[in-house]
């Protein structure tokens, strides 16, 4: 149980340190959602779409596909 937190915490961590690394600052509300999903399959997911992203915008569309009731 606490290792799966960690990991979960620490995939959180890597996607909103990413985005702020490509695109700057990122808005309280996808780090709210991010902080919000306690699936480590579905954060290793959200990274790797993160790559491959160009935009804020973009990613935004991303957690509302995966996430449609946020």
């Amino acid at each position: 149980q606490g290792i799966e937190q960690g990991i979960v915490q620490a995939s959180r961590n890597y996607i909103i340190q990413f985005l702020q690394i490509r695109f700057g600052e990122v808005p309280s509300s996808i780090v709210e959602v991010i902080n919000g999903i306690n699936d480590s399959a579905m954060l290793q997911s959200l990274f790797t779409r993160a790559i491959a992203i160009n935009s804020l915008a973009e990613f935004q569309q991303v957690l509302d596909e995966v996430l449609p009731g946020e």
